[in-house]
């Protein structure tokens, strides 16, 4: 198997070198145009499922662009002496501040290497400044707008309304910060809610503060006025020092000039075929890292994609089996010297969770594992990876969230007012407790709460012996509060804030590989176990996925 692996890289490394030649005899591309847009998810996705084929690319948009792909792409620009710089530009950018974190350090890792960073904003919002203060030099056109708002927290409460429509919210929640049901049970915010929400704004905004005043080479003091003045213009932007020119994107040639010649800007796309690929030999560095995902809700079984995304729990959901089948081929392939759990899930089935968790303290027995938390690992999501041997999230990370939440909407008030009249007919005494159509009696709510306090018990026991905490310091730290990445690095729920690249080097060095080796960092996507279902039948499918986590009796969402 290794002669054969040789013999591959033999023949892409030939191919290479022979297109290397080729592109030495084109044009080079001075200064590449690349545009950021989209969520970012932090690997590449999936290829499609049968249902995506099914519906046809008609109907169905192109993957996002991750930030695996733009780091990749990043050092392939930074190695071709050809280059002298890239210029980026904002497009519909809508990612998490914890992926924005991540790309900017890769910018600012481009820039480390000598090459410069233009940055041209037509328009541009505070996440989308954050990004490309990472740059040396921002252009904006005379009409350019700058929308820098502050950062809030937006959250209805349905508790008047739905007494207004004969609807009760029967949740219950462990402990004060466990908000996620708070506006079914509560008309306005609780104190501890809002001192948990405003902590956490308050932890994210100085690290905005801060970061942009480090790189624009500004007081943190002028970075917040201008914040606080919101909309600006290009003029008035550059009075504050925000932005370098006031130029149209046909100036930028001229600008970047060199000898008196027009720089050459080419679009990433055409770029691509022009920048020259580096020669690897990854199977010569002996090893690999494997990297499993817990994306989305936390469900038992199988891991779905929903074909719309269903309100608290998202679109995708992240089934313990799918999981622990990745976490057993990472276990296995005796390439894999490490595993990063890589998690991006606000929580879902505490029973799910534990059943991951289970993996991977197992997996942990035999190989180093290390947890990078992207823009949200908080409840279900902090429980899966809170025995591994080293957690990495990044400074806006919300993380935490150690609680449990459990309960039901009933809707006979609401049927009784419209006309309609629900009859149950059960035997035993805890038959309707699971229905929309009944209240919880007094020994079916002290039966949840019970269930609920064994459930907290244990979710602090597994944080206490993963973290080398007691008890005591991890209720400290508990109570379903929700932590900014900074503040958990603090309290000691996580160990190292970073990226996902930070999580590589540790993973590297807890398996005896070199930092500076070139290994495979590889997603280990398992096939399902089950066979897969006709595309009209994968809706249904999808949706009784949902509907078993909507039945579970408690969940750790965040």
């Amino acid at each position: 198997m290794f002669l054969i692996t040789i013999v591959v890289e033999t023949i892409i490394n030939v191919f290479l070198l022979i297109r290397n030649a080729v592109i030495r005899l084109l044009p080079a591309p001075e200064f590449v145009v690349v545009t950021v847009r989209g969520p970012l998810p932090e690997r590449r996705p999936a290829p499609p499922g049968r249902l995506r084929r099914w519906l046809g690319r008609a109907w169905v948009t192109p993957p996002p662009e991750s930030l695996e792909e733009w780091r990749e792409r990043l050092r392939l620009l930074a190695d071709d002496r050809r280059v002298r710089g890239i210029v980026l530009k904002l497009g519909d950018l809508h990612a998490g501040l914890a992926s924005l974190e991540g790309l900017r350090r890769a910018l600012q890792a481009f820039r480390a290497s000598g090459k410069r960073l233009i940055a041209y904003l037509p328009t541009c919002d505070l996440p989308g400044y954050y990004l490309i203060s990472a740059a040396d030099t921002v252009v904006a056109p005379e009409s350019a707008e700058l929308a820098l708002h502050g950062l809030r927290s937006e959250t209805t409460f349905l508790r008047a309304a739905l007494d207004r429509l004969g609807i009760r919210a029967q949740f219950s929640h462990i402990a004060e910060y466990k908000t996620a049901t708070h506006r079914f049970l509560y008309p306005k915010m609780t104190p501890p809610q809002r001192e948990m929400v405003d902590a956490v704004l308050g932890t994210t905004f100085a690290h905005l503060i801060a970061v942009v005043a480090e790189g624009r080479g500004l007081a943190e003091t002028s970075v917040e006025e201008a914040i606080d003045m919101g909309l600006m213009s290009a003029a008035e932007a550059q009075g504050r020092h925000l932005i370098d020119v006031v130029a149209f994107e046909d100036d930028l040639p001229r600008m970047l000039a060199q000898d008196g010649r027009p720089a050459r800007l080419v679009p990433w796309p055409v770029a691509s075929r022009r920048v020259r690929a580096p020669v690897r030999w990854p199977s010569r560095q002996g090893g690999a890292i494997g990297v499993v995902q817990v994306l989305g809700a936390i469900v038992p079984g199988e891991s779905r994609d929903l074909p719309l995304p269903l309100p608290v729990f998202g679109q995708q959901l992240t089934g313990h089996e799918t999981v622990g089948r990745a976490l057993r081929a990472a276990e296995s392939a005796r390439a894999v010297k490490a595993v990063i759990l890589h998690v991006e899930s606000g929580g879902g089935s505490a029973v799910a969770s534990d059943l991951i968790w289970r993996e991977v303290a197992r997996v942990q027995q035999v190989k180093p594992v290390v947890v990078f938390m992207g823009n949200v690992a908080g409840s279900g999501g902090y429980y899966v990876g809170c025995g591994a041997r080293h957690i990495v999230c990044g400074e806006t990370t919300l993380t935490g969230s150690i609680g449990v939440v459990a309960g039901k909407l009933s809707l006979r008030g609401l049927l009784e007012k419209s006309g309609a009249r629900p009859e149950l007919l059960t035997r035993g005494e805890s038959a309707d407790m699971p229905s929309a159509f009944a209240e919880f009696s007094e020994p079916q709510q002290a039966a949840l709460q019970r269930w609920m306090e064994d459930i907290y018990r244990r979710f602090k026991a597994r944080v206490a012996a993963g973290r080398k905490k007691t008890p005591e310091e991890v209720e400290a730290v508990a109570r379903g509060r929700v932590w900014a990445g900074r503040d958990a690095a603090a309290r000691g729920l996580v160990d190292e804030l970073g990226d996902f690249e930070t999580a590589v080097r540790k993973a590297k060095q807890l398996a005896g590989i070199p930092i500076e080796a070139d290994v495979p960092v590889l997603t280990i996507r398992p096939r399902s176990s089950s066979v897969p279902a006709a595309p009209p039948a994968a809706w249904a499918e999808a949706l009784r996925a949902a509907g078993s986590l909507l039945r579970e009796h408690a969940w750790l969402v965040i």
